[in-house]
């Protein structure tokens, strides 16, 4: 087990800055995801860590020794890959325990600790199968089988879920949460699937464009986003956004939503006279009894969830520069707004509702740095 330590590492290929000043500090024992959209650097970053690309500056610690410069046999870790990495021609024990021994470990105790991993991941009744004869979730906890048996520093993972279907990802990633706590062993998780994210780190690391956005806990990175970035692509669905004028009404900050006052946070009422950006989650907006009157447009149907569309009003929308959305929201409908409502009734397309906007669920941001205010 090992602190990690990234001191002001970047990253070029050419002129393109693919890495720009990362600092970041992982606890010992901690399990720290990466996640943004494609092409933010999250794996970039984890090849460097891993030894696999070179740091163009800064450097890079593990347990308090300089690695930078080290090759990836020299650094102490085991990385666990999407595409699991095994050898078709071997069995299961043979793969677990290829790497001991390649470092010239002696049979009996090769053995041993095969069997260890294989009884901690269930894999006992498999030792002598080879992988075409496994499930892709077994395969998987092979893969994590021969991380564990070096009993690293730290574990690299890089989007070890991403083959699998759904419904095993959620198994999988269980397992993989349990099996971390239980050895105790740094871990770096690198995804692009923000529910992963939120569902299995202890710290996350928000990305974009080679820079981090901000670093925390799922409930911080939920409930005090630091930019809009963060705020639109943490939670499903992500965020609501609207813009419009601070005004004051009795001395309360308010806004407008269609013609109507929607009271604000007193934070902003330092912002009164100027324009700002609104942010609601869609599981925040109440439909009551309420002067906003909205059609629905579109009706998502999860069983006993739901997923309401509504036309934002004219005016109100936002651009997607404006909203600031990453590289794979390009396509947004940028004219709606989404309510996320748990129950039994039926909503039909065209439907009037009412909408209640809890005044202590607004975020508010900075229209010109995105910055979220309060």
């Amino acid at each position: 087990m090992a602190t990690v330590e990234f001191n002001h590492i970047k990253k070029s290929y050419g002129s393109v800055e693919a890495i720009r000043d990362f600092n970041l500090s992982v606890d010992d024992g901690d399990f720290c995801v990466f996640v943004g959209p494609s092409g933010c650097g999250k794996s970039t970053a984890l090849k460097m860590l891993a030894g696999l690309e070179a740091t163009t500056s800064g450097t890079i610690q593990i347990g308090g020794r300089d690695v930078t410069e080290l090759g990836p046999g020299n650094r102490d870790i085991a990385m666990v890959f999407q595409n699991y990495a095994l050898y078709p021609h071997m069995t299961v024990r043979k793969n677990i325990g290829f790497g001991l021994k390649m470092r010239g470990m002696p049979g009996n105790e090769i053995n041993a600790k095969v069997e260890d991993a294989a009884k901690i991941l269930e894999l006992t009744n498999y030792l002598d199968r080879k992988p075409k004869a496994l499930s892709g979730g077994q395969r998987q906890r092979v893969a994590l089988g021969r991380a564990i048996v070096r009993e690293p520093s730290a574990f690299l993972m890089d989007e070890p879920l991403s083959n699998l279907d759904a419904k095993l990802r959620v198994q999988t990633r269980a397992e993989i949460v349990n099996l971390q706590k239980r050895l105790g062993v740094t871990t770096i998780y690198v995804t692009h699937d923000q529910t992963e994210a939120l569902t299995m780190a202890s710290k996350i690391v928000v990305m974009r464009d080679g820079m981090i956005q901000q670093i925390g806990t799922s409930h911080e990175l939920f409930t005090h986003p630091r930019n809009i970035f963060v705020a639109g692509f943490i939670g499903s669905p992500g965020m609501n956004f609207f813009r419009g004028p601070v005004e004051l009404d009795a001395g309360q900050p308010v806004t407008r939503f269609g013609g109507h006052l929607v009271r604000l946070p007193a934070a902003t009422a330092a912002l009164a006279g100027t324009d700002a950006v609104f942010g609601i989650r869609p599981e925040h907006i109440q439909l009551t009894t309420s002067p906003i009157n909205v059609g629905l447009r579109l009706v998502e149907s999860l069983g006993t969830e739901k997923i309401l569309h509504f036309q934002i009003p004219k005016g109100q929308s936002l651009t997607n520069t404006e909203a600031d959305f990453g590289p794979d929201d390009q396509d947004r409908d940028v004219q709606s707004m989404l309510i996320r409502v748990i129950d039994d009734h039926i909503y039909q397309e065209g439907q009037s509702v009412s909408l209640l906007f809890p005044q202590d669920k607004i975020h508010v941001f900075d229209p010109a740095t995105h910055a979220a205010i309060g």
